[in-house]
Parts: structure tokens; sequence; C-alpha cells
């Protein structure tokens, strides 16, 4: 699976499945790096932002969650799933 996020960068699909599969096998840490990498080239997409929120929220690095959820309802205004995650997570950090 690296390979082929290597291989096509700019196909986040392939880099967040990848960050699933190191997640899933123990690799958090690795995980959110692929995310974050991808993040800086594609800063809008939805999938790689959720991702890295749930990834962060799992390890309870929730001021990055939250970070990254701000940026989400930032992108996406009128997405009221986003906004009802970053409610949560702020709700949660208390």
């Amino acid at each position: 699976m690296s390979k082929a996020a290597s291989l096509q960068p700019d196909n986040t699909r392939y880099s967040y499945v990848y960050a699933v599969a190191l997640h899933s096998s123990g690799e958090a840490g690795q995980a959110i790096g692929v995310l974050e990498e991808v993040h800086e080239r594609h800063p809008a997409d939805r999938e790689i932002l959720l991702g890295m929120i749930s990834f962060e929220r799992e390890n309870g690095n929730l001021t990055s969650a939250i970070k990254y959820a701000q940026e989400l309802t930032s992108l996406l205004p009128s997405d009221l799933s986003a906004k009802t995650l970053l409610v949560d997570l702020l709700t949660q950090k208390r």
C-alpha cells in the first residue's frame, strides 16, 4: 500500500488507506504523519482531515483534533456533521 501512495502522491485516497492500515497495525504516529504530509499538499481534503481528527482523538490529542476540526468547519461551513464533531471535541476537552 505504501508503494501505491508513494507512486501517486496526488491520489489522496491511496494515502488515506495506507494511513488507516498503519493505524490499524499499531503505528498511530506514522499514520498521522502520512496524513499530515498529504494535508500539506491537499489542505481542503475532507477525508484526510476526518482521518487526522479521528486518529488524534483516539490517541488523546484533543488539542490537535480540535485544530483539525476547526479547519474542517472553516472549509465546509454548511456541513452540520463537521460542526457537531467540533462541538463534541470541545465538550470532551472540558
